[in-house]
């Protein structure tokens, strides 16, 4: 995509899209790739000129549509999960007060490790942003940065505002190429090192899933 750049320098987040996906779309793979992305706002640029897409929560999340679980389909490593595979996410209630918490799991050397934490929407209208607390006191801020458009959403992204910490989430093990693509340029251009993207190993077979808390959760 050579020159695609200086093409799509200074023009709407919606049409840069629009060029991304054509210009996918007459590369040697012939894979193509959709946007999602419905923002008028202006690209910012650096010194060099590299496109830089804005860098923020999407406009709105539906909490009732978000919550249930997500496939961890590839993630920048971190310092307090384990790198393991058959990785996911539950986001749901507390059936006795409706507070949300976050279950995460993986497995390690056919070892379960699974902790849960709080969470708090930090906008309220938006949705979008919110705190999540795993070990007192500690608390940290993350980003849905990314959004399918299926009833479930179909896949998401979540980042941070400090652009340290990436989650591409899925509602099943398994993502197109396709829009892992779009995703992983989207997220390039919005100024992150996709290179330290380390994609998690998953299964196709959902019993190997399966837990005797999922009806909790």
């Amino acid at each position: 995509m050579e020159g695609l750049g200086e093409e799509i320098r200074g023009i709407s987040l919606s049409a840069a899209c629009e060029k991304l996906e054509e210009a996918t779309a007459s590369s040697s793979d012939g894979r193509s790739v959709s946007s999602d992305a419905g923002s008028s706002e202006e690209i910012p640029r650096e010194a060099g000129g590299d496109i830089v897409l804005p860098y923020e929560p999407v406009p709105f999340v539906d909490m009732d549509r978000f919550i249930g679980k997500w496939y961890e389909i590839a993630k920048i490593p971190n310092r307090w999960q384990a790198n393991g595979n058959l990785s996911t996410v539950i986001y749901c209630r507390n059936p006795n007060n409706g507070k949300l918490r976050i279950v995460s799991r993986t497995f390690v050397d056919g070892r379960r490790s699974e902790h849960s934490g709080r969470l708090w929407v930090d906008d309220q209208v938006k949705n979008s942003s919110y705190k999540c607390q795993f070990l007192w006191p500690f608390t940290g801020m993350f980003w849905i940065l990314h959004l399918g458009e299926k009833e479930n959403y179909g896949y998401c992204v979540i980042g941070d505002p400090s652009k340290t910490n990436l989650w591409i989430l899925s509602r099943t093990p398994t993502l197109e190429d396709y829009v892992y693509e779009k995703l992983v340029a989207q997220l390039e251009w919005q100024g992150y090192n996709v290179s330290k993207l380390v994609v998690t190993p998953q299964s196709e077979d959902l019993s190997a899933y399966k837990d005797e808390n999922d009806d909790f959760y």
